[in-house]
């Protein structure tokens, strides 16, 4: 199996972002495989996205690339990072993209990636402050497609390095726990980030009650089970535990949005 790139930004489809990055690609590895993740992630949303590529990483074969471009703070000093290991490969801003997908995977290191030393000998366009994923990523994307060593592009940091966001993870409380929602499909189903494996058992043992909202929450193990215009919790397809209603929008019932936390009584 030989690497592949896989994008995933916040970039849209209207303007010529993403068809520069693919150029970039194509003019520095031709014959590598592109696969596009989304280019759909809400504007600067770091969370959706995170939510994104951990819950699309199973359905992807062995030594993809990952190149993630969803970055407010571009042009700042926030550093550029490659997540390793021998199956896979993420590069992203250090922007707590990669702290939901680090405690997913077990990975080989972690290494801040030198600008410099990846754009050297490729004779490109001068380095843009406001594009780096065009600018920095892709090329680098290129050169680890094509066998180069991540080493030869930057130095390896410490994983306690790797900015840590407080959504990446459930705070377990006294009786139940504090879940954020990562995402609000366009179902109006809404995503906490309760891995589905770990929570299923716990919340099926017990009557789970949304405590803002002064009400409980069975759980079900299909949409079609839920009695119509009443939340219900189930064990969604992308792994996580989500609010949902039978054919109406639980985000719009409830008033939630992606960052929203929850406090589910057990």
């Amino acid at each position: 199996m030989n690497p592949y790139i896989v994008l995933l930004t916040d970039l849209g489809l209207n303007d010529p972002y993403v068809g520069q990055i693919r150029g970039v690609l194509h003019s520095l590895a031709p014959d590598v495989r592109v696969l596009d993740l989304s280019h759909s992630v809400p504007r600067h949303d770091v969370r959706t996205g995170a939510f994104f590529l951990v819950s699309s990483l199973p359905y992807y074969a062995p030594l993809p690339i990952c190149l993630i471009v969803v970055d407010p703070g571009v042009g700042s000093e926030r550093t550029l990072l490659c997540l390793h290991s021998g199956e896979r490969v993420c590069l992203a801003p250090n922007n707590g993209f990669l702290s939901l997908v680090a405690k997913n995977y077990i990975w080989d290191g972690l290494v801040s990636i030198d600008p410099q030393r990846v754009r050297r000998d490729l004779g490109l366009p001068a380095l843009s402050k406001t594009f780096h994923g065009r600018d920095i990523l892709a090329p680098l994307g290129a050169r680890l497609a094509l066998g180069e060593d991540i080493h030869a592009f930057g130095d390896p940091v410490a994983m306690a390095e790797l900015r840590s966001s407080a959504w990446s993870e459930p705070v377990r409380t006294e009786d139940g726990v504090k879940a954020t929602v990562l995402h609000v499909d366009s179902f109006g189903n809404v995503v906490l980030n309760l891995n589905a494996e770990e929570w299923n058992e716990p919340l099926e043992a017990q009557k789970p009650h949304l405590q803002q909202y002064h009400m409980d929450v069975s759980l079900y193990s299909c949409y079609a089970q839920m009695p119509q215009n009443a939340v219900g919790i189930i064990p969604g397809s992308q792994g996580y535990l989500e609010l949902a209603c039978n054919r109406a929008s639980a985000a719009k019932l409830l008033g939630l949005r992606p960052g929203h936390t929850l406090h589910l009584r057990l």
